[in-house]
């Protein structure tokens, strides 16, 4: 077993979360060993949508030119094409107006930004150590990470671990970490190519019959697809022509030209199929020696798509408040945890509104979204719940988050 020389910060994932924390920490003087599970980044469909606020925050973290190296993908419009919605009622949404100087959110290949920030970070003095495989963490004043790889077993005891490992919480689990999860549908994600007829500018979402789409155009004709859909049809994508299923469900009245710019395109990566889960955590996301960013400290489901924006927020302020003072108690990042539970709470409470509006199927259903927008055009308030992809959760008006404002919304007609 080797013991080099011990870091003051072990980063456990290198994904958006724990690399961006990887750079900013090495930036300010501090030790890193970033550990990544994979032996090299690779598309394993993850998110790939950054709100404004998020670039906001990539910006503050010093990373942002990892996004625009990597590919990343400015989408100005956003468009809901749907069966609740007649063709002349179709209209272009403004993205790149709700944050000046920011423009609108960026859509990007998970994998190449990772390996950039990766990259930055050894350039800024991190060690980065690839193909980490069981990794153990024990917490403590002095806690000790243990991974194994294909030179042999090693051991680090730093000052400090940050668990970044995503919805897999593999440190979360080992330091007692337990999640309240509830699940509302399944999702899947697949990135295509030669989809040259799409808007390059504009992502669109909607919902006929049993699935509600996604489109994220990433430039050059390349875009990420995003199906949800009933828990009765978890398999429907699964096995031998699952992917030819996939493509296929983009047959939609709803859409252009019968959705032909998206069912003629062409896979180019995996397709993955997966659980809706929101999970919040029971308690604070720390111990003694150990903090927890990302997804790994609790998140809301993914149809809302601001993950990788609150990634973005928990790894700067967790970076800051290292940064800032030589106490790394858990005391310290009180303002972490107390910060993130009310913008967990908000998400969440949030994306059950989406999930509930667009993510149920049926006349009844249809129905429902179809009085909810005859609403929102009468009364922009009900528009609130919208805000929450593109501004912080703190900028988003109060009321959008009372239940007295979700049985507004949902009310049914007698």
């Amino acid at each position: 077993m080797t013991r080099p020389e011990q870091p003051d910060v072990v980063i456990v994932g290198g994904g958006i979360a724990g690399a961006s924390a990887a750079c900013k920490l090495t930036a300010g003087g501090v030790s890193v060993v970033l550990l990544e599970k994979q032996d090299a980044y690779r598309d394993l469909v993850r998110g790939e949508w950054l709100a404004p606020w998020g670039i906001r925050e990539a910006q503050r973290l010093g990373v942002d030119d990892c996004f625009s190296a990597g590919g990343a993908w400015e989408i100005r419009e956003w468009m809901t094409w749907d069966e609740a919605v007649t063709e002349d009622e179709v209209e272009a949404v403004d993205m790149t107006r709700f944050i000046p100087g920011i423009g609108g959110p960026m859509s990007f290949p998970h994998h190449a930004v990772c390996e950039l920030m990766a990259e930055q970070a050894v350039a800024g003095g991190a060690r980065l150590v690839m193909d980490a495989a069981r990794i153990g963490v024990v917490p403590g004043e002095r806690p000790v990470v243990t991974y194994r790889t294909p030179e042999g077993e090693h051991e680090l005891r730093p000052r400090l671990v940050i668990g970044a490992t995503g919805r897999g919480c593999t440190v979360g689990r080992q330091i007692g970490v337990t999640m309240r999860n509830s699940m509302h549908h399944w999702g899947g994600g697949m990135m295509v190519e030669g989809m040259d007829g799409w808007p390059p500018d504009v992502q669109a979402m909607g919902t006929e019959g049993d699935v509600m789409f996604m489109v994220f155009p990433q430039g050059y004709g390349r875009a990420r697809l995003y199906l949800n859909f009933p828990t009765v049809n978890k398999h429907r994508y699964r096995g031998p022509g699952g992917v030819e299923r996939f493509l296929a469900a983009y047959e939609l009245k709803c859409l252009p030209d019968r959705g032909k710019a998206v069912t003629e395109a062409t896979p180019a990566g995996p397709l993955s199929v997966w659980p809706s889960v929101s999970s919040v955590p029971e308690g604070p996301p720390l111990t003694e020696g150990v903090v927890l960013i990302g997804d790994e400290a609790g998140n809301a489901d993914t149809v809302l798509g601001t993950g990788l924006s609150c990634a973005m927020r928990d790894s700067r302020t967790v970076c800051d408040i290292l940064l800032d003072s030589a106490d790394w108690s858990p005391s310290a990042f009180a303002p972490y945890v107390e910060e993130r539970g009310s913008r967990l709470e908000r998400l969440d409470f949030g994306a059950s509104i989406i999930s509930r509006l667009h993510v149920e199927f049926g006349p009844a259903a249809v129905e429902r979204r179809r009085r909810v927008r005859r609403l929102m055009a009468r009364n922009f308030a009900a528009q609130v719940t919208g805000l929450l992809n593109m501004v912080a959760p703190e900028d988003v008006p109060e009321f959008g988050f009372s239940e007295f404002f979700a049985e507004r919304l949902f009310r049914e007609t007698a």
